[in-house]
């Protein structure tokens, strides 16, 4: 179905955007929420690829009950397929992976000037930086994958994505201070709107809501 509310309504604030604000303005706002929202794709691509399959979650649940993460499990895991202890391994790399990159492309935005003049400070604050993403892109190559068919998979995993997510935030960076602002302004409000109203009455809300009266409504057999 077409969400026509929904549809209509971003219409109607489009168009009010647009006769109060500056097109460049609104440019930078759309840009900025693009490259989010890929960073977020390549970041989930990322995870989602060394997760367990749900449907062999419960074969390896005698696996799992020994494994335990260690310095040279890191590199060298014991399992062929991916488990639930793998899995958190990625998505704890994951989230320092995006810290580091994170950190890393504000260095290159602001002391772009002083590396390219040969500044030892930010220079080896850059190269540390690059080894740090550089051992934990390894620990996650080095993680078993998810051997699920699909018909398309990303290739080059995991490359591919931490590029994606390197080049996305290095663009994000360039954008002017303003143009952070109102995306944060405009953060802020989608998460006022999501946890005061759409997390209350999504799908799943309702229908894990509706789940146990509808088992309640059901034929007694005694």
């Amino acid at each position: 179905k077409t969400p026509v509310i929904a549809t209509i309504a971003s219409s109607v604030v489009s168009v009010v955007m647009a006769c109060l604000f500056d097109l460049k303005a609104l440019v930078d706002l759309m840009s900025i929420g693009t490259l989010l929202a890929y960073t977020l794709v390549a970041v989930c691509v990322l995870i989602l690829r060394y997760q367990p399959d749900q449907n062999t979650s419960e074969h390896n649940a005698s696996m799992e009950r020994d494994e335990q993460i260690t310095l040279k499990s890191l590199f060298f895991p014991n399992n062929e397929n991916p488990l639930a202890s793998t899995g958190r391994l990625v998505y704890f790399c994951a989230a320092v992976m995006c810290t580091l990159i994170t950190v890393l492309c504000v260095v290159l935005a602001l002391c772009s000037k002083p590396i390219l003049n040969g500044c030892p400070g930010w220079i080896a604050v850059s190269v540390v930086l690059i080894v740090l993403i550089g051992v934990v892109t390894a620990v996650v190559w080095r993680q078993p994958e998810s051997k699920v068919y699909l018909s398309f998979k990303v290739p080059l995993l995991p490359i591919l994505p931490i590029i994606s997510v390197f080049v996305n935030l290095y663009l994000m960076m360039q954008l002017d201070l303003a143009t952070w602002a109102r995306f944060g302004v405009w953060m802020l409000i989608g998460f006022l709107i999501y946890f005061l109203y759409g997390m209350w009455h999504s799908f799943d809300k309702t229908s894990n809501d509706e789940e146990p009266t509808l088992l309640s409504k059901g034929p007694s057999y005694t």
